[in-house]
């Protein structure tokens, strides 16, 4: 999945950017003609949790209007710049579900071929906060492990998680 948009201009001078493809491919994609600078579309990090509790996994389903509306995908969302990662996990948590987590383990880190965001998952228990369904969620509800809606997921990496956590927590 490539950015949303092409970088033209140099960060630091104003200058504009060449382009490098095909021309080195373990270098930086563009380079800026005016002062030389190196530009690399740097990944974009998020953070998700795994909310576990005596009813199951907690899922939201996405209001959001891009490609997994609808869908039930994990609490999580960006890590701002300067963020502290779990940080930003118990943030987005508190966010779209109103629920204060306490983080319990990092399960893993999901990134794809040519997919510019780089998940950071984690579990959780609920600590505090009223379960309710921020502006970013249609819907959300706990689900045991046999009724996950596997076909329903928004993201590839809710699904890998899902079934990393599952692993360990048979």
């Amino acid at each position: 999945m490539p950015l949303p948009f092409t970088p033209r201009y140099c960060a630091w001078c104003g200058g504009a950017l060449v382009s490098t493809q095909g021309l080195n491919p373990s270098g930086p994609p563009f380079y800026c003609s005016a002062c030389g600078l190196p530009v690399y579309e740097d990944p974009k990090v998020a953070a998700a949790v795994i909310v576990h509790s005596s009813q199951g996994v907690l899922l939201l389903r996405r209001a959001q209007k891009d490609g997994a509306h609808g869908k039930w995908i994990l609490p999580g969302g960006h890590v701002d710049r300067g963020e502290v990662v779990p940080s930003a996990a118990q943030r987005e948590v508190v966010e779209e579900t109103g629920l204060l987590v306490e983080l319990t383990s990092l399960l893993g880190v999901y990134s794809y071929q040519g997919n510019p965001w780089v998940l950071v998952v984690y579990t959780a228990t609920a600590n505090g906060g009223r379960l309710s369904a921020g502006p970013e969620a249609l819907e959300i509800r706990a689900f045991a492990p046999e009724e996950l809606p596997w076909d329903e997921l928004g993201y590839e990496s809710t699904a890998q998680a899902l079934k990393d956590y599952l692993a360990l927590n048979p």
